[in-house]
């Protein structure tokens, strides 16, 4: 009797657990749809028409980033976004995913963590300098942060940093916004064997928020980022 009281609080149990996955697992799909609705921050300057022909999948209403990476491109739709104050800094935290289980954390407009890409930003801690100041500041700001990056398990890695502003490129995105801002990162790292690797990063920012950026998670993998706001339909 004891054994059959003992097999019963066991698949009590599994049934409590499955039922809590379960919740989660509807949670989380109610967060990524309601989270991906219209922001009309956006809606004033995006259109579906440049990218209807070769993105016919989207899903009108639903804020998109496209993502190249060498030679490759992707749509990443935006699960959540959030505002915060960390030690009097305004900080937009933002989740795009694609449909094969990348995920792209952004911090205004800066990669924070990348996860499911062949190179991976596990988490990190910085101190960038918002983007304001760097708007309004003739000079250059140095800062730091520390990064762990998969594969390799390099973990505690330090980049040093200097920021400052640039001029617009040559040869500018289609379809930006104007005016736009733009500013420029110069990156110190090391890569994988250890060796010094220095590198520039940039950021198109129009209205005080980022609209296109070029970004590098390691030697191996750097993103070009635009974002396309919430599309809608041509019709």
């Amino acid at each position: 009797m004891g054994r059959l009281f003992f097999v019963l609080a066991i698949l009590s149990q599994i049934q409590k657990t499955m039922s809590n996955f379960y919740r989660l697992f509807f949670c989380f799909v109610f967060l990524f749809l309601s989270g991906c609705q219209s922001n009309p921050t956006f809606d004033t300057f995006t259109t579906m028409l440049p990218w209807v022909k070769q993105y016919a999948q989207v899903q009108p209403g639903f804020e998109y980033i496209l993502v190249s990476a060498n030679g490759h491109e992707a749509l990443m739709a935006l699960g959540e976004r959030r505002d915060s104050i960390d030690e009097f800094k305004n900080r937009t935290h933002e989740y795009w995913y694609t449909g094969q289980g990348e995920m792209l954390y952004l911090v205004n407009g800066r990669i924070h963590q990348a996860l499911g890409f062949t190179n991976e930003i596990r988490s990190q801690t910085s101190a960038e300098p918002p983007w304001e100041q760097l708007s309004k500041s003739s000079n250059s700001i140095a800062w730091g942060r520390k990064i762990d990056l998969m594969p390799g398990f390099r973990y505690g890695l330090v980049n040093n940093i200097i920021t400052f502003k640039i001029a617009a490129p040559n040869f500018l995105p289609e379809h930006l916004p104007e005016p736009m801002h733009w500013i420029a990162d110069l990156v110190e790292s090391k890569r994988g064997d250890g060796q010094v690797w220095m590198y520039l990063q940039r950021f198109a920012l129009y209205d005080g928020r980022v609209v296109y950026s070029e970004q590098c998670i390691t030697e191996k993998l750097c993103l070009k980022i635009r974002n396309l706001g919430v599309l809608v339909s041509s019709k």
